[in-house]
C-alpha cells in the first residue's frame, strides 16, 4: 500500500477497530467460556424436526429431541451457535443443557422456551428485545429473559423489535421496541423485560408479534390488534397507532380460529378454513385479487375446493397450507418464494411444486422465503438464499422446495 493509499484508508480501519472493540465490551461477559463445540455442530441426518420458524434470511427448526438448530444469515448472532458466521446448514443453538418446547425467530434475533416456562433469547437486541433488562450487543448465545413475576411462558412470537409471550392463564406479555403502542402496554416506551399486556378481563389464546405492531385472538374468536396502524395492520380503520389492544372490524358473523403476523400484513383463518386479510397490498399479498390496501379484513380468493389450515406471512407475499397438505401462495415472486417454479408474481394462489410424495404439515415464513415441515419431519424451504437461509448447503435462490439438510 503506497503511503498516500494508507493516509485515504486510515479513517476507514480506525472506525472498524472502533467498531469491533465497542462490540467485544459488549457481549456477554461469559461468551467465551460457554462455546459450543468445535466445527459448530450440523443436524443428523436422523434427526426429524417437530418444529420450525422463520426470521428475516434466516430460520430456526426444534428437533424432537428439545434441540434447536439455526440457519442462513447470522451478522447478529441469531443463529445462537455462539459465533456471527452465516451458515447454509443448520447449526446448533448453544442451549446449556436446556431443552426446549418451541422456537421462534424474529428479524434478526431468536428466542425458545425452556422447562417450566423459561423464555431464552439471543441475537440482536436493541431495544431490549431479548428480555434480559439489557441492550447487550450481539448476545450469541441464549440468554434468560427476566420474567414479570412468577411467569411462565406457554408460547412466543419474536418480531422486528420487539417479543411477546403468553402465559398459560392466556395473559400476555411484550418486551423490546415500545414504538407506536406496539408492546400494548398503554405505553410507547421500550422495556428491557416482559411488561403485562392491557387487556382487561380478555383471555389470549394466541399472540403474534407483527414488523411493528401486535396482534392476539382471545377464546371466542375475536381479534384484537395495537401498535402502528396507518398501514391498515391494526384491521379497525386507519390509525396512526394504538398502545392497547383494540378489536379487529371481523366481517358479521365470522369468527377466527387463528391469526398469523409476521411483517407489515395480517391474515387469520376462520373455523371452516377461509383466510381473511388485512393491512398493506402493493403487491396482492392479500389475496383478494387486488393491490389496494385495506383496513379491515377482506376474504382472500380461494383455489376451488381448498380450506386452509394455517397461513404463513412474508414481507410481501402469502402462502395458506390446505388440510390435504398442499401448499398454495401469492403476491410477490421475484425472488422464488412462491415455489411454483418461477419467479412470476401471482394475485391468487397458485399451488407450490412439492416433490412427489411429499405432504406438508407446517408452513413458515422468511421475509422472501417460506419453510415447510413434512410428515416425516424432512423441512423444506424455496425463495430468496442469499444468506443460505434455505438450509441446503448452497446460497442460490430456489423456485421450488428444497431439501433442508438434516
Amino acid at each position: 500500500m503506497t503511503p498516500r493509499s494508507f493516509l485515504r484508508a486510515a479513517p476507514l480501519l480506525l472506525a472498524a477497530a472502533t467498531l469491533l472493540t465497542a462490540c467485544a465490551e459488549r457481549l456477554p461477559s461469559d461468551a467465551g467460556a460457554r462455546n459450543p463445540l468445535t466445527p459448530r455442530p450440523t443436524v443428523t441426518p436422523t434427526t426429524p424436526w417437530a418444529s420450525l420458524d422463520g426470521g428475516q434470511s434466516f430460520a430456526c427448526g426444534l428437533a424432537s429431541g428439545g434441540q434447536a438448530y439455526c440457519y442462513g444469515r447470522n451478522a447478529y448472532g441469531n443463529l445462537g451457535d455462539s459465533s456471527a458466521a452465516n451458515s447454509s446448514v443448520p447449526v446448533a443453538v448453544w442451549q446449556q443443557g436446556e431443552s426446549y418446547s418451541q422456537v421462534t425467530a424474529g428479524a434478526f434475533h431468536a428466542c425458545g422456551i425452556a422447562a417450566g416456562g423459561q423464555a431464552w433469547c439471543w441475537g440482536a437486541n436493541a431495544d431490549g428485545r431479548l428480555g434480559d433488562s439489557t441492550t447487550a450487543t450481539l448476545p450469541l448465545i441464549p440468554v434468560k429473559v427476566k420474567p414479570h413475576g412468577a411467569v411462565a411462558f406457554t408460547s412466543l412470537s419474536a418480531a422486528d423489535l420487539h417479543t411477546c409471550g403468553l402465559d398459560s392463564g392466556g395473559q400476555g406479555y411484550c418486551w423490546g421496541s415500545g414504538a407506536d403502542g406496539r408492546l400494548g402496554n398503554n405505553s410507547k416506551t421500550s422495556a428491557l423485560t416482559p411488561v403485562a399486556v392491557q387487556q382487561g378481563a380478555t383471555t389470549f389464546t394466541q399472540i403474534q408479534a407483527g414488523f411493528w405492531h401486535t396482534c392476539a385472538l382471545d377464546n371466542g374468536g375475536q381479534a384484537y390488534c395495537w401498535g402502528y396502524g396507518a398501514d391498515g395492520a391494526l384491521g379497525y380503520g386507519f390509525s396512526f397507532g394504538d398502545s392497547i389492544p383494540h378489536a379487529v372490524s371481523q366481517p358479521l358473523g365470522v369468527t377466527f380460529s387463528s391469526i398469523y403476523t409476521e411483517y407489515k400484513h395480517v391474515c387469520a383463518l376462520d373455523s371452516g378454513g377461509q383466510a381473511y386479510c388485512w393491512g398493506p397490498n402493493g403487491s396482492s399479498q392479500l389475496g383478494d385479487s387486488t393491490i389496494t390496501r385495506s383496513y379491515t379484513p377482506v376474504a382472500t380468493r380461494m383455489p376451488a375446493g381448498v380450506t386452509y389450515s394455517k397461513l404463513a406471512l412474508a414481507a410481501a407475499s402469502t402462502c395458506g397450507l390446505s388440510t390435504a397438505g398442499q401448499a398454495y401462495c401469492w403476491g410477490a415472486g421475484s425472488n422464488g418464494q412462491l415455489g411454483h417454479g418461477s419467479t412470476a408474481s401471482s394475485r391468487l394462489p397458485v399451488a407450490v411444486s412439492q416433490p412427489s410424495g411429499v405432504t406438508f404439515t407446517d408452513i413458515r415464513a422468511e421475509s422472501q422465503a417460506y419453510c415447510a415441515l413434512d410428515t416425516v419431519g424432512q423441512t423444506w424451504c424455496w425463495g430468496q438464499n442469499t444468506w443460505g437461509g434455505l438450509g441446503d448447503g448452497s446460497t442460490t435462490n430456489r423456485t421450488s422446495p428444497v431439501a433442508v439438510v438434516h
